[in-house]
């Protein structure tokens, strides 16, 4: 009997190979154009006309010496062999410092301190509001109109540092090249901006890890004044449904609803003080709808001056809003954990089978001070069974400053305005 002729995948009809590439994570989508010219154009068609939108597995983003400075590197999980370098838009990407990702975008800032969302896919990018509109930042300009400085006051919505004069305000100034590293802690997008226009971004910054927002086509950035009699310093933030979720350093939680198209908001304080300030603390929200807050401690290394930070215990802790309190999580199952500089995120391992479940993925949010530059980042996966940590990529391959490696999940989706 004639053994039956192998099927020739490269005679596929373009519209069924089309379907086939859709289901492809990136790195085989992009590996699948060196098939043959069919496959090539219809890889690139795909892209190019939108239609590419499936979820991707979680990239860490970073600069190398060799990509440039208008390059960035994609290490994707789904495929740990090979790493992908995609040119990127002016300003250099390599320059900037990442205060956030969210939905595919990142939120970067300038080399004078300007906020812009950045799509890493598919090299989109949209302007923030000036950083001059931010509640507590004046410009400050030479003789000849040129901008000199940027002058940070201190205050906040109660307590005593309210708004009074900036004359009775502890300030601070710095010049704009730097105003970055002391101003901003972390944004946050509510939602992919490719798919329209209703998305709003939350900032925490200084003074005393305060929130300020911008919604799409906002040309200012409106603070949210607690009003209460204490410094809040928020650490983290997410959102859901209509709500940004931001938790202080202590573990409270505010509930955010940002009106549509106005300058409005609403808050409320849904969980009081958890913990003391013993680290780092993320909020995550689960599948199941559960809220967990998530502990980071990192020690310093021994000698020197100037030492590397390395995360060395997580902790996880489950809500209970009626009790409020906290419970233990000894085990979170076949989920992963994203904390960091990007959003925090929890994804079941059944829809990203890339993933190990029981373990938290971290990136380096430590700080963008100018004595970190020549020290490790620390950027890890740590085992919650094993309590153990260990290098994403060893030895790291990429350059530590001024950007700091960053988790993003790859969005290729296209704005209209690049459609």
């Amino acid at each position: 009997m004639d053994t039956p002729a192998a099927a020739d995948w490269s005679e596929l009809p373009a519209d069924v190979l089309g379907l086939v590439l859709l289901e492809l994570e990136f790195p085989d989508l992009f590996r699948s154009a060196a098939v043959c010219k069919l496959w090539r154009a219809t890889a690139r068609d795909i892209r190019r006309l939108g239609l590419y939108s499936r979820a991707q597995t979680p990239c860490l983003l970073y600069t190398t010496a060799a990509a440039g400075p208008r390059a960035a590197v994609l290490y994707s999980l789904a495929d740990k062999t090979t790493s992908y370098t995609v040119s990127l838009p002016d300003p250099p990407i390599a320059e900037r410092h990442i205060v956030g990702s969210s939905h595919g975008w990142l939120v970067t800032a300038d080399h004078r301190s300007e906020l812009h969302l950045l799509n890493p896919a598919t090299g989109e990018q949209l302007d923030l509001p000036p950083v001059a509109t931010i509640e507590h930042v004046r410009p400050l300009y030479d003789d000849a109109g040129n901008l000199n400085n940027y002058k940070l006051v201190y205050y906040d919505g109660g307590g005593n540092s309210h708004r009074r004069n900036d004359d009775d305000m502890h300030t601070v100034t710095h010049p704009p090249e730097t105003f970055r590293e002391f101003l901003y802690l972390k944004a946050v997008i509510s939602s992919d901006p490719s798919r329209g226009d209703d998305y709003t971004v939350m900032l925490i910054h200084h003074p005393y890890l305060q929130l300020s927002f911008a919604r799409s086509g906002d040309k200012k950035w409106t603070w949210i004044k607690m009003g209460n009699n204490e410094c809040e310093w928020f650490e983290d933030c997410i959102y859901h449904d209509g709500v940004f979720y931001a938790q202080i350093v202590h573990g409270a939680i505010h509930a955010i609803d940002v009106v549509s198209a106005s300058s409005s908001f609403t808050h409320r304080l849904i969980l009081k003080p958890t913990m003391g300030e013993l680290g780092t603390l993320y909020i995550v929200r689960t599948t199941e709808g559960d809220i967990l807050q998530v502990l980071r401690v990192t020690e310093e290394d021994e000698g020197g001056e100037h030492k590397d930070v390395r995360t060395t215990e997580i902790g996880v802790y489950k809500v209970d809003y009626k009790k409020q309190d906290l419970d233990d999580v000894d085990d979170i199952g076949n989920n992963a954990l994203f904390i960091g500089t990007s959003y925090s995120m929890c994804l079941p391992v059944k829809d990203y089978p890339h993933l190990m479940p029981n373990h938290i993925y971290f990136d380096d949010d430590y700080g963008y001070f100018v004595h970190r530059k020549h020290l490790r980042r620390d950027v890890g996966v740590y085992d919650y069974t094993n309590d153990t940590a260990i290098d994403v990529e060893s030895p790291q391959p990429w350059l530590n400053w001024p950007l700091a490696p960053v988790w993003i999940t790859p969005s290729f989706t296209k704005t209209a305005k690049y459609s």
